[in-house]
């Protein structure tokens, strides 16, 4: 999965203006040389704690400093989190992570529901901006349409109501046709797929594929361009 690895999402959650705005921020202060490329930060955390990197967050600390939340599975199968100075490229403690929510969240959720009747698809915390903790929410609603909102995390108040980016949406390359273009290498048997994004915005397609010769592979497909951003063995 990559940065923050939704499963069927199927857009950002974020009001477009603030995802926009906050995206650009993150791009520009990495080509800036202010924050480090999370590739090199990856590379230095994997040879100190070998392990499978299951799913990174870049969040704000209490101080609102960048950090790298990075969430690991061990040889010996435990989780573990670890928080890396966004700056530096220095873990740093446990004490640094974003702050708790204070929302009484199954209240929340009601009063969302009774606003928005149908059922929770996926919800998942976040930071936005300095000290600011958001929930993102998917719900579908009892006539069919999926809504993406956004409450902010200790008042329990909604940010965001506005759903899908259907500007992004509506240049996305048809599924069947990406699955048709799928080099010869990757062809077999496809055993799951979802939408992502990345922290720039991006969107793919997360394959899982059986070949032939029962290796299975985890390919990131790029749902514009059609292009593999990504193809890697998974073990089983």
């Amino acid at each position: 999965m990559r940065l923050t690895a939704l499963a069927l999402a199927l857009s950002t959650l974020l009001p477009p203006t603030l995802f926009a705005e906050e995206q650009y921020v993150v791009r520009r202060a990495v080509e800036a040389g202010e924050l480090q490329p999370l590739s090199e930060i990856l590379t230095r955390v994997q040879a100190r704690h070998p392990g499978k990197v299951l799913d990174v967050d870049l969040e704000r600390d209490r101080s609102g400093r960048r950090v790298y939340e990075i969430t690991l599975i061990k040889p010996d199968g435990q989780r573990t989190k670890l928080y890396v100075d966004a700056v530096s490229g220095n873990e740093v403690d446990s004490g640094s992570a974003p702050d708790h929510p204070r929302l009484a969240l199954p209240q929340a959720l009601r009063k969302l529901l009774a606003r928005y009747p149908g059922n929770i698809l996926e919800l998942e915390l976040k930071g936005l901006g300095e000290k600011r903790l958001v929930y993102e929410v998917q719900v579908v609603q009892h006539d069919g349409r999926l809504r993406e909102l956004v409450i902010d995390a200790h008042s329990g108040a909604l940010i965001s109501d506005s759903g899908h980016r259907q500007e992004v949406l509506k240049r996305l390359r048809p599924l069947p046709e990406l699955i048709e273009r799928l080099p010869a290498r990757y062809r077999g048997v496809i055993r799951e797929i979802e939408l992502e994004y990345d922290q720039d915005g991006r969107y793919f397609y997360e394959i899982e594929v059986s070949l032939p010769d029962g290796r299975v592979y985890e390919l990131d497909i790029d749902a514009i361009s059609g292009a593999v951003l990504n193809g890697e063995e998974v073990e089983r």
